[in-house]
């Protein structure tokens, strides 16, 4: 279990922001939550990388005892590695964004039972 990485990149026109993320076999998703949308704890089982394109969310994480918080904006680019426990909370105008799984394989996502959600 690790920490995600966490960078803001420049903007770049959208076709050729989504062909950074096409895999040379299989796919990514192209989500959006509305304000506020929570998607609790779990963790994947590939490590996957998500990318922010319009609006924000809070990305939050177990790091060892402790839980960790970022705020990420549109150009953020969020490298999870497999089995990282996280969640994350759409900001108030909603979010956008790309998850791309590992070699373009759909990952296994595991959500924790709320007895064994963090606290902090």
């Amino acid at each position: 279990m690790g920490s995600p990485t966490i960078t803001t990149e420049p903007e770049l026109p959208l076709a050729e922001r989504l062909a950074q993320f096409v895999p040379a076999q299989g796919s990514f998703e192209y989500q959006h939550d509305g304000a506020g949308k929570t998607h609790n704890w779990h963790r994947h089982s590939l490590n996957e990388t998500l990318f922010v394109l319009q609006g924000g969310m809070e990305v939050f994480w177990l790091d060892g005892d402790t839980v960790q918080r970022r705020t990420c904006g549109a150009g953020t680019r969020i490298a999870l590695p497999a089995d990282t426990v996280h969640g994350s909370t759409a900001g108030s105008d909603g979010c956008t964004y790309i998850i791309a799984p590992e070699n373009g394989v759909t990952a296994v996502t595991t959500f924790l039972p709320i007895e064994e959600h963090p606290t902090e």
